[in-house]
């Protein structure tokens, strides 16, 4: 099983070569490099209060640790990759989102100019509330998933995966916003959001995470928001995310829908938002700027028990 933080064949896809590429790579180091324990990092603000807009403004992005569209993040000097985060972080403030959910965060790390990306794009951007959680580390890099907002943050942990060689270790990142639209209601609802990273390179894998985030993710209670990388479609036989959306009994915004690829030029839909009852998609839209290897994914929901 995996643990919870207080606050072999790579061909279960048709991956594209670039990214046959950087996993040749990410082999190599995680055959070299001794593993750590990773650190939970968070910036909780100012008191946590409630918020009150009328829709719920939430976001995903695979950062690929800074490298934007360089096939490795291990031969760029760091200036370059402040400067990719900069231009990220502009993208991450034209969303105007209540909460972001990020993954391949890292934490300092060798590979990738030695500096805190999450703090760096914090300082940098209207999302100045963090919880960085770290789900591989090792002597040339810590990295995993993060949650920002612009809001405080309450009720946060880390949840990593058990290892998955000779792939790097996946998990998620778990925190509350209270929100009560338009002092609408009685009471305000605590809505808990998720930034998860799932394996890429087999389904076997993913199911076992997917087996993981049930059991720790069916304990709670209220609106939940599932936004990530799941290296994974809809439209596949016995779709991981599929699964995840049918036990949880979550809803993803038009799962066959074209024209919302957000990886690769074979236009794979890998980034997904999925919410619970009484949470339903206003707008979805996958952001066309060239931050990463990704692209974002930006949602605004609105509260409908009744639907």
């Amino acid at each position: 099983m995996g643990s919870i933080r207080p606050s072999v064949s790579i061909c279960a896809l048709r991956l594209p070569a670039d990214l046959r590429r950087q996993t040749v790579i990410l082999l190599l180091v995680s055959l070299w490099a001794s593993t750590a324990s990773p650190p939970l990092q968070a910036m909780t603000c100012d008191a946590p209060g409630i918020i009150t807009p009328p829709q719920l403004i939430v976001g995903t992005l695979n950062v690929a640790h800074g490298r934007k569209e360089a096939r490795n993040q291990v031969f760029l000097e760091v200036e370059e990759v402040r400067q990719n985060l900069l231009d990220l972080s502009e993208s991450l403030d034209r969303a105007g989102a209540d909460m972001m959910a990020l993954q391949e965060v890292d934490a300092p790390s060798w590979w990738s100019g030695d500096f805190d990306h999450v703090e760096f794009l914090a300082a940098h951007s209207s999302y100045p509330c963090f919880l960085h959680g770290v789900h591989a580390s090792t002597r040339l890099y810590d990295f995993g998933t993060a949650l920002l907002s612009p809001h405080p943050l309450q009720g946060g942990f880390v949840h990593s995966f058990p290892p998955s060689w000779p792939t790097t270790a996946k998990g998620m990142t778990v925190a509350a916003l209270d929100w009560n639209p338009d002092n609408r209601l009685a009471e305000p609802l605590r809505v808990k959001f998720v930034s998860v990273h799932l394996d890429f390179s087999r389904h076997s894998v993913r199911r076992a995470q997917i087996d993981e985030m049930v059991r720790v993710l069916g304990k709670l209670e209220g609106p939940l928001v599932v936004m990530g990388d799941f290296n994974t479609d809809w439209k596949t036989d016995g779709s991981s995310l599929r699964v995840l959306a049918d036990r949880l009994g979550l809803a993803a915004y038009a799962p066959h829908a074209e024209g919302l690829a957000t990886y690769g030029d074979d236009g794979a839909r890998l980034d997904w938002i999925l919410v619970s009852p009484g949470l339903r998609f206003e707008h979805y839209a996958v952001y066309p700027d060239v931050v990463s290897d990704h692209y974002a994914v930006v949602a605004a929901l609105t509260w409908n028990p009744e639907r």
